[in-house]
């Protein structure tokens, strides 16, 4: 039973990552981005009518360096009276996370990724506590990205923490995102960016804990280019989709903008979404100027 709670802990956790916790550990100047919005994870955002409200983007990781939230952050939520977040993490949404996960139509992870590969699906995904049984009705884009995090203690991440705080000081909570929105990032992709993606994650196993502490370097740091580099270099090598990044981020931005209209309009909202939705040129700082809203970096 313990295996079965950390195994849904970690899907739901990898849901709301973003694709950024496998990233490279250097960084090139070509991917760095200046697009004004560079430093800062909580944004003040003011509407033409003097309404204020906030926008947080989070790393969903347990470190306690990240769920401990800082005071501007716990001021800026005591100011608000709704709290948006991509998903609501409920138990319904964690069992329909698992199920997600699992061919339901006769496909196996051995009959997809083959023999090879499948044996060393499932040697490293029993290192993470998983049974064979389990991992062989996987899909690989699942295998991949539950082997591209840490392994779960807790299950303590940061939106879970933001909801539970709402929950105790009576904040009405909203989600920006369905759960099906969300997966179908992912079970669209190809087969074979699927296997190249799941492939790639089995070479670095290695260097994994040294990239996702990179990540979490810069959160710590509210280096928006950085996090936007270091997700995107990584994003270019691992998948031939030109399509995947616009599903990932740019889509989503745009469907969170709109839902995020009536909270925006009444004022006194906090909006906790994946640190890469706010920056780039299709990010949601961008997209919130271009609509007539003011971004003030405070933290």
């Amino acid at each position: 039973m313990c295996r079965q709670r950390n195994f849904i802990h970690t899907f739901f956790l990898l849901l709301l990552l973003v694709f950024c916790s496998h990233v490279q550990a250097e960084v090139t100047a070509d991917f760095i981005t200046e697009t004004g919005y560079d430093k800062g994870i909580l944004w003040k955002v003011s509407s033409s009518k003097g309404k204020n409200s906030y926008l947080f983007g989070t790393i969903h990781v347990e470190d306690p360096r990240i769920t401990r939230l800082h005071t501007k952050v716990l001021r800026a939520i005591q100011r608000s009276k709704t709290m948006s977040l991509e998903l609501i993490p409920d138990p319904q949404l964690q069992q329909k996370a698992m199920l997600a996960m699992l061919y339901t139509d006769g496909q196996t992870l051995e009959k997809v990724v083959g023999k090879k590969l499948y044996e060393r699906s499932i040697k490293a995904m029993s290192a993470r506590g998983m049974p064979a049984q389990v991992v062989s009705l996987m899909k690989p884009w699942a295998v991949m990205t539950i082997l591209s995090l840490p392994k779960p203690k807790t299950g303590e991440f940061l939106d879970k923490v933001l909801y539970k705080l709402a929950k105790r000081r009576g904040i009405k909570t909203y989600a920006l995102e369905s759960f099906d929105e969300q997966i179908s990032v992912f079970d669209t992709l190809s087969k074979r960016d699927q296997v190249k993606m799941l492939k790639q994650t089995l070479n670095e196993l290695k260097e994994i804990p040294a990239q996702f502490k990179a990540l979490k370097n810069a959160w710590l740091n509210s280096d928006l280019a950085l996090l936007e580099s270091l997700s995107m270099q990584q994003l270019e090598s691992s998948t031939n989709d030109s399509s995947f990044k616009e599903n990932m981020l740019d889509n989503r931005n745009r469907t969170m903008l709109e839902r995020m209209q009536p909270r925006l309009k009444e004022g006194r909202a906090f909006i906790a979404v994946g640190a890469l939705h706010l920056t780039g040129k299709a990010g949601l700082l961008k997209l919130l100027t271009q609509q007539g809203y003011t971004v003030t970096a405070i933290h």
